[in-house]
C-alpha cells in the first residue's frame, strides 16, 4: 500500500474555533495528567521501554512530569480531515464523542512521536544502547531495532508511515496509555464512526475526557478488555477487508511466515468471548491461509496471484 502522503496535510489544534478548541485541549490535558501517560513518556525520554529504567531515571521522569503539566496542546499538528470532521459536529451530539476520542488518540500518538524525534535517549552510548542480539535471535526483536524498541507488534510498518519510526513509537505509546490503538469503523462514511478496541467503556472515556477537573477524580486509563466488550475483529485480517482502522497506511497484511495466533493449540478465551467465537476465528484463519497459499502457488507458477 503506497503511503498517501497527499492526505496528510496537518494543521495546529489552535486553528479550531471555540468551544471545540477548548474542549479538545482540556481532554488532552486530562490524559496527560494520568500516571500511565507520565510513565510512558518518561520511558521515551529515557530511551528504553522498561518500566524499571523509567522509574530509576529521575531526570527522565522529571522531564516527563514537566511536559505533561505544561505542554501546550494547541500547537500540536493533526491531520486536517479529522480536525474538520470534529469541528463540523456540535458538542453533545452522537458523533462528537467519537471524533473527540479520535483526536485525543492522535494527540497522544503525536506527542510520543515528537518526544522520540528529540533524540534524548541516555542509553545510546552505554552498554544497553550498544547491545545487539546474536544473528540467530534477531527475528525475535522488533523490525525497528536497534533504532528503537518502542514498537507495537501489529504497528511496525514504519517504512510506510508519514513519520517513519517515530510513528511506530507513537503507536506503542498510544497502546500503553489508552489501552490499545483506537480504531474506527470506516465502512460507512455517511454515518458516525463506531469506536473499536473497547466500545463498552466509551462513555467512561468520554466523561473522563470532558471532565472540568484536571486531573479528573476517576481515570479509566488504560482501558482493558472485558466480557462486556462483545464485538471482536481479528487483527490478522486485512484492514481493507474489515474496514476497521484509523489511517489506511497503519499496517500491512502479515506474511504467512509470521504465523497466525488464531491457529495456536491453546484456546484463547481472553480475546474471544466464547469457544464458538474462537472456533469461528480459527475458521477465518484457515480460509485466509488457504487463499494465501493459493496466491503463492499461482505466483510461483507464473500466474497473476489473484483469487
Amino acid at each position: 500500500m503506497e503511503p498517501p502522503y497527499a492526505e496528510c496535510e496537518q494543521l495546529p489544534i489552535q486553528k479550531l474555533k471555540a468551544p471545540h478548541r477548548e474542549i479538545l485541549i482540556r481532554a488532552i490535558a486530562n490524559v496527560l495528567s494520568t500516571p500511565i501517560a507520565k510513565q510512558t513518556y518518561a520511558q521515551i525520554v529515557d530511551g528504553l521501554p522498561l518500566s524499571d529504567v523509567a522509574r530509576d531515571s529521575v531526570s527522565g521522569s522529571e522531564e516527563a512530569q514537566t511536559l505533561c503539566s505544561s505542554f501546550d496542546a494547541s500547537i500540536l499538528l493533526i491531520s486536517s480531515k479529522p480536525l474538520q470532521d470534529y469541528e463540523s459536529v456540535p458538542p453533545g451530539s452522537p458523533a462528537f464523542s467519537t471524533r473527540l476520542i479520535e483526536l485525543v488518540a492522535r494527540a497522544v500518538h503525536q506527542i510520543a512521536s515528537w518526544l522520540y524525534r528529540q533524540d534524548t535517549s541516555r542509553h545510546k552510548d552505554d552498554a544497553l544502547g550498544r547491545w545487539r542480539p546474536a544473528e540467530e535471535y534477531k527475528r525475535l526483536y522488533p523490525a525497528t531495532f536497534p533504532t528503537t524498541l518502542f514498537c507495537h507488534p501489529w504497528y511496525k510498518d514504519y517504512d510506510q508511515y508519514p513519520e517513519g519510526i517515530a510513528d511506530s513509537v507513537g503507536y506503542w505509546a498510544e497502546a500503553r496509555i489508552l489501552g490499545g490503538i483506537i480504531l474506527f469503523d470506516r465502512r460507512d462514511p455517511d454515518s458516525p464512526n463506531a469506536i473499536y478496541v473497547h466500545p463498552s467503556r466509551r462513555e467512561d472515556l468520554t466523561e473522563f475526557l470532558l471532565s472540568d477537573t484536571t486531573p479528573p477524580q476517576h481515570c479509566p486509563l488504560p482501558i482493558l478488555p472485558s466480557e462486556a466488550n462483545r464485538q471482536r475483529v481479528d487483527p490478522e485480517q486485512a484492514i481493507k477487508k474489515t474496514g476497521i482502522y484509523r489511517d489506511p497506511w497503519e499496517r500491512r497484511l502479515r506474511p504467512l511466515a509470521a504465523g497466525d495466533a488464531r491457529l495456536r493449540d491453546v484456546v484463547d478465551l481472553f480475546n474471544y468471548i466464547s469457544k464458538e467465537d474462537y472456533r469461528e476465528a480459527r475458521r477465518r484463519a484457515y480460509k485466509k491461509q488457504e487463499r494465501e497459499w493459493t496466491r503463492q502457488a499461482q505466483r510461483e507458477a507464473g500466474g497473476n496471484g489473484q483469487t
